[in-house]
């Protein structure tokens, strides 16, 4: 009885591994070999002060459907994104299955009834302490975008579209 127990135990250990390395490896590819994209952010407050220095990302309305089609949405689903020549993203459509034109992708989303908001993900960004003024000029999410629509937040960009690098500190 005992060894049943056990062998269940790493069983459902070499299970639980597994597919979090599965989530890691997949993430990493998208990293890797998505598309860049620039989510407009629309203004909010840089940090949390309960959780330490990261920023809650609130994309621009122009990444969604226009308001009131929410109730239209399925739970999760992609939306179609136009790509701009500086890789900013803009709503075209939600995803019907048909072709996509030439600077199109899709993203990804879920549905969060119980907030009434569309997520895509990627909703707050962790840097490191005393970076707060830095990213205070954060205009865009940058995010890696896989042909399925899986997405990424890599960074974050300010209005000329560069990512916000931190100074290397010495430690």
């Amino acid at each position: 009885m005992r060894s049943t127990t056990n062998l269940l135990a790493i069983a459902g250990l070499v299970i639980i591994l597994g597919a979090a390395n599965f989530v890691i490896f997949d993430r990493q590819a998208v990293v890797e070999s998505g598309r860049p994209v620039l989510l407009e952010l629309r203004p909010a407050d840089p940090r949390s002060l309960m959780q330490g220095d990261y920023m809650v990302l609130r994309y621009h309305d122009r990444l969604f459907p226009t308001s009131g089609s929410d109730d239209d949405l399925p739970r999760t689903g992609a939306f179609v994104i136009s790509v701009d020549e500086n890789n900013v993203a803009s709503f075209k459509r939600v995803d019907d299955g048909s072709e996509l034109g030439s600077n199109e992708l899709l993203l990804k989303y879920k549905l969060r009834y119980e907030k009434g908001r569309i997520r895509l993900g990627a909703e707050s960004y962790f840097f490191q302490e005393g970076n707060a003024s830095l990213f205070n000029a954060a205009r865009y999410g940058v995010l890696h975008v896989a042909q399925n629509g899986t997405s990424v937040l890599i960074g974050l960009a300010d209005e000329n579209h560069q990512l916000i690098q931190p100074p290397e500190r010495d430690e």
